[in-house]
């Protein structure tokens, strides 16, 4: 009897002791690992920006996770020759201590995590999984990798790291105006013309201005403008017929003395202008009084009365004001012509000797038939006038044009030099910064500047659009229709403004243009659309085929005979 009680307590002690190894391994959890659940948002993974960002939650059943297990838990994104952690989460039993994520054996429990890395360009293919390692003591175990999502979606990376340069717009007027001036003068009341007003020194600098023009193949004679005026006192009638007359009796005496029939005629009756002008310009005594009376008074029978009342000032005015406005004004026009399209030209691009200034330089390039020659111009112009900043900065944006940025880089740092810091300048460096991929250097450029033009707003919403602010970038692109103002319209979820603004940008060369549009038709679910233009973005360039290849947007469409067809 004695030797059954102590085998019966022998085997009471086995089966304690294999309960509490068993309940000490983390084999249990291994066996059940097919009970957990986990979500992912978002999934597709997406590039967003330049990084991609993932939450991942998990949960835990009920009288899965053991009192005394510590699991750490891994989101990584995998790809072929490449893999990267999103960070780890920490979980553990109800029996130990630490500063992990308590999940309770009872009841189950769950988890969230949140984590960005990096946008690399072996991410177009790739898988998101969890790996768990599991501990009891000294005990350890790897979980079951498993597969959670698909990465990534890899729109934004089609961004193309351009922006809007600023040239400095040229003030060249091709022709202007010129003329000489002079003045006929009539005795009171009359109107005919007396011999000396016709040798008088500004009369012969008038036939001498005219008589040149004939000599100059540059200067073209424009007409004659010839304006009569009466004097102010007297009636308005009397005054009409006055000034009509002066008019008349200086277009017959013009057209003799400079043989001349292009004439243009006009007249005032009373000129209280003229009076006003005069009266400032004068020493006389209480001119004040006699302006505020004009000012005071619009009716010209009120204005003449009243300043007649000051008889002694009257006497002055009548002297030396009034004589002055009994006249005739003569004025030659003529146009002087700049040099031809040809000559300026030929000017810039060093083909003739012709010298050109900073304003014809500017504006000659936009003659030139290529990009080369605008360089060739500039570089020319920057050669004659090293001080123009203009120059400097226009070459700087044909540089950039090239893609030579380390030479744009030279001329834009001198035109920032010579301008001290010109707003349209330090947006041309920004857009060198975007190029070069140093977008904290451009968007502290572009901040500066501001106020330099629209191109400033748009330059902003590219770096919108590389942060993935996308909304941003859709309100400072505007109404430019350009392949990143499409992007952004198509990332903020607007595909067909998209698709209307990659239309309208007209890039028929791009091969991403087409690429883009194919995406749009993904999003559309437009096979049609997808072919079309899938195949045209593959015959101008190739590696997007390859692309095409592993980018989720197609996914839906991966079988259809048509799509394959343009992929083989």
């Amino acid at each position: 009897m004695k030797m059954k009680k102590v085998q019966v307590f022998q085997l009471m002690l086995t089966s304690a002791i294999i309960l509490v190894v068993g309940c000490s391994s983390p084999n249990k959890m291994l066996k059940n690992a097919s009970t957990l659940k986990y979500d992912v948002t978002p999934n597709p993974l997406e590039m967003k920006g330049d990084s991609v960002e993932v939450t991942v939650s998990g949960n835990y059943p009920a009288k899965f996770f053991n009192k005394k297990a510590q699991m750490v838990v891994t989101p990584m994104l995998k790809w072929d020759n490449g893999s990267v952690n999103f960070g780890q989460i920490n979980l553990q039993g109800e029996a130990v201590q630490g500063n992990g994520t308590t999940i309770s054996y009872t009841n189950g429990g769950s988890f969230s995590f949140s984590g960005k890395v990096p946008y690399q360009a072996g991410m177009l293919k790739s898988e998101l999984v969890i790996n768990s390692k599991t501990s009891i003591k000294s005990k350890s175990v790897d979980m079951p990798e498993v597969k959670i999502a698909d990465g990534v979606l890899s729109t934004a990376a089609l961004m193309k790291n351009e922006a809007q340069t600023i040239s400095v717009t040229n003030q060249l007027k091709r022709s202007e105006i010129i003329s000489s001036e002079s003045e006929i003068l009539f005795p009171i009341s009359q109107s005919v013309i007396q011999p000396k007003e016709l040798t008088k020194a500004g009369m012969k600098g008038l036939k001498s201005f005219a008589k040149n023009l004939e000599k100059d193949t540059t200067i073209v004679f424009k007409n004659v403008e010839i304006h009569g005026f009466a004097s102010p006192d007297g009636s308005e009638q009397t005054n009409t017929s006055l000034a009509q007359n002066r008019q008349s009796a200086a277009e017959k005496a013009i057209k003799k003395e400079l043989n001349k029939n292009e004439v243009v005629g006009n007249f005032t009756a009373e000129d209280w202008e003229g009076f006003r002008a005069l009266m400032q310009n004068s020493n006389i005594q209480d001119k004040d009084v006699i302006l505020s009376v004009l000012s005071r008074y619009s009716d010209p029978i009120a204005r003449e009365a009243e300043i007649k009342k000051m008889a002694v000032v009257y006497k002055r005015i009548a002297d030396e004001i009034l004589p002055k406005l009994r006249r005739s004004k003569v004025i030659v026009n003529a146009e002087k012509k700049g040099k031809t399209d040809e000559q300026l030209l030929n000017a810039g691009l060093a083909v003739s000797k012709d010298s050109l200034t900073e304003e014809e330089f500017l504006f000659t390039t936009t003659l030139a038939s290529s990009n080369d020659d605008v360089i060739k111009i500039l570089s020319n112009g920057v050669a004659m006038y090293p001080e123009s900043w203009k120059l400097q900065n226009n070459l700087g944006v044909a540089l950039i044009a090239q893609n030579k940025l380390q030479e744009a880089t030279t001329a834009l740092n001198k035109a920032n030099e010579l301008s001290e810091g010109d707003k349209a300048v330090k947006n041309n460096l920004g857009v060198i910064a975007v190029k070069q991929g140093d977008m904290k250097k451009a968007v502290e450029l572009f901040e500066v500047a501001q106020g330099a033009g629209s191109e400033v707003k748009y330059n902003l919403g590219v770096i919108k659009l590389k942060q993935g602010d996308y909304p941003a970038a859709v309100a400072m692109f505007g109404s430019n229709a350009t392949f990143n103002a499409s992007l952004a319209k198509l990332l903020n979820g607007d595909v067909d403004g998209a698709l209307s603004t990659i239309t309208k940008a007209g890039e028929s060369e791009n091969a991403s243009a087409y690429y883009l549009k194919a995406v749009i038709g993904a999003r559309q679910k437009n096979i049609d659309m997808i072919v079309s233009n899938l195949k045209v973005a593959v015959e101008k360039d190739s590696s997007l085929r390859e692309r095409a290849k592993k980018d989720l947007e197609f996914k839906a469409f991966a079988e259809d005979s048509n799509f394959k067809s343009i992929l083989r």
